[in-house]
């Protein structure tokens, strides 16, 4: 099975398990996307089923960067890498820096991705500090950088929650950011750019100063 059709089989089946699962999920801003070259979405992560709600409304063209432990496991693995997952390891700096350099040719050979900048999420509310990976990534490929804010997802499936509550979530995904180069710089000017918008949309408090 080819695997645009893969992903378009996933997303039919993620929309109709949150229907069923009685979440409403309203998405704002998917013209924002380019359509004739790719880009990196990054989103805010409260919730187990943050990506099956990205699932759900994105186009299917995008991956998301995933972290290595999920590869480590059989039956992830196998359901992950045939829709194309990439990985990252967030122990070993130099697998790390390897995984960002695939990442980068990924998406220079026209792959979308989306990377979680908190790198996780605890059940208590607040948008933790992004690391620099996604933002290095769309600096070095040259392609534009998508701010994603995610809302209602925390309150439906939260981190020690065992099963989601109906409920409504939204989705909004804001205007390119076009790096200013392939530096250092330019990923940190995009993060912080990226992280205020995400900041003033998600309606939670700003975790940097307490996890600093």
């Amino acid at each position: 099975m080819r695997l645009a059709v893969r992903r378009a089989l996933l997303q039919f089946s993620v929309r109709f398990w949150l229907r069923l699962a009685g979440i409403r999920v309203s998405a704002a801003g998917l013209s924002n996307i380019p359509v004739d070259r790719p880009s990196v979405l990054v989103p805010n992560h409260s919730s187990y089923l943050d990506s099956f709600v990205l699932a759900a409304v994105l186009p299917p063209r995008f991956v998301f960067l995933a972290k290595k432990e999920l590869d480590r496991s059989a039956f992830l693995s196998i359901f992950l890498r045939r829709l194309g997952t990439l990985f990252a390891e967030r122990i070993s700096a130099e697998q790390g820096v390897q995984d960002a350099a695939d990442a980068v040719k990924a998406v220079r050979a026209g792959q979308g991705l989306v990377v979680y900048p908190e790198g996780t999420f605890r059940r208590a509310p607040g948008l933790r500090p992004f690391k620099l990976g996604g933002f290095l990534v769309a600096a070095q490929a040259g392609v534009p950088l998508l701010p994603v804010t995610i809302r209602g997802m925390r309150s439906i499936l939260r981190d020690g929650q065992k099963v989601p509550r109906p409920g409504r979530a939204s989705i909004s995904i804001g205007a390119p950011l076009v790096p200013e180069s392939a530096d250092w710089n330019a990923a940190v000017t995009l993060r912080a750019r990226a992280r205020a918008e995400i900041l003033r949309g998600c309606g939670e408090p700003d975790l940097v100063e307490t996890e600093e």
